[in-house]
């Protein structure tokens, strides 16, 4: 029996790669690295600043929706300008202007005012006596104001707008929300 050599001869295509071709992938592989290091630290400075703008805007999401809980619930305005708001609403306290949670609701005298950057929330018993300071709800604002129609003497609708002001190539974003005085002349 006679032995048969058999030679292996590679033929296109069943090969590996060339020292040319592995060189340029290296190439592009090391270019799209460098690239991507190079937008890392502009990713990781910007995230802080993305992280403040959504909390300032939940704190502001959070001020309306409270506010017009309150006006729906509440027996009509004392007193309303472009930068505040002041009327009667039952809140759940033990006393008006503590922060004990009750499971009761009592009336209570409460002020919204918008000055600059800040919105605060001051809460009084229904007379105007107490000694609650205000608290503040929302910073960061550029505009927060509001609006009555038919006017701020005879308010039945109630809107409330705040503007954050663009930042870093961001776009301004309006918050805005109204409510209609439900129980507005309610008030004893």
């Amino acid at each position: 029996m006679a032995l048969r050599s058999h030679s292996t001869r590679l033929r296109a295509g069943d090969g590996g790669h060339t020292l040319v071709e592995l060189l340029i992938a290296s190439a592009i592989f090391l270019a799209l690295l460098s690239a991507g290091l190079a937008i890392l630290p502009m990713v990781l400075r910007s995230e802080p600043r993305i992280s403040e703008r959504a909390a300032h805007i939940q704190q502001g999401r959070s001020l309306i929706e409270r506010l017009t809980r309150e006006l729906r619930q509440g027996s009509g305005v004392e007193s309303a300008t472009s930068t505040g708001l002041e009327f009667l609403t039952y809140v759940r306290r033990t006393e008006c202007g503590n922060t004990t949670v009750s499971d009761s609701a009592i009336q209570c005298r409460v002020t919204y005012s918008c000055d600059g950057a800040t919105c605060t929330r001051t809460e009084r018993n229904p007379d105007g006596t107490g000694t609650a300071g205000p608290v503040q709800l929302v910073d960061g604002l550029q505009v927060a104001a509001f609006d009555y129609l038919p006017s701020p003497s005879t308010p039945e609708y109630v809107t409330v707008r705040l503007a954050y002001p663009a930042e870093g190539g961001d776009d301004s974003i309006t918050l805005e929300d109204g409510v209609n005085l439900r129980n507005a002349g309610l008030s004893g």
